[in-house]
């Protein structure tokens, strides 16, 4: 996958309220593809529903040592998922879920409910493993 057109990073930038989702700093931001890249890319341009804000600490950590509670939050998608619009983000400094737009730099609010529904349907068991590696996380302050 190549890397976001100047718009589409921007746009999430802004859409993202310029702070990381994981821990809501405003500097040292970096667009954080949500499924891998992989070596050697492509000439694939990412959509809007394809990136997210992180820092660049946590953006590193999503792919080496946070990467259950990545997957559990919505900040990395599996590469076999075809449509990432359909795998809810979570913004921890909002304590708020959202489906991203693959169209344009919009974000929908949806209930806690909804996202888990959404994203056990999506990973089945393998969500409720991530989901309490993030939670137990949360409790040991792993951010």
């Amino acid at each position: 996958m190549a890397d976001p057109t100047k718009s589409v990073r921007s746009g999430t930038y802004q859409r993202d309220g310029d702070h990381c989702l994981c821990c809501g700093v405003e500097q040292g931001l970096s667009y954080q593809h949500r499924q891998a890249v992989g070596m050697g890319g492509s000439n694939f341009r990412p959509t809007w529903s394809e990136g997210i804000t992180a820092c660049l600490p946590h953006n590193e950590r999503f792919e080496r040592d946070l990467q259950d509670m990545a997957l559990a939050f919505g900040w990395k998608v599996k590469n076999w998922v075809t449509d990432t619009w359909r795998v809810p983000v979570y913004d921890l400094t909002l304590d708020a879920w959202f489906l991203l737009s693959g169209i344009s730099p919009r974000r929908h609010r949806i209930s806690r409910s909804e996202a888990l529904m959404l994203m056990d349907e999506i990973y089945g068991v393998r969500h409720s493993a991530w989901w309490a590696a993030a939670q137990a996380g949360l409790r040991t302050g792993v951010l």
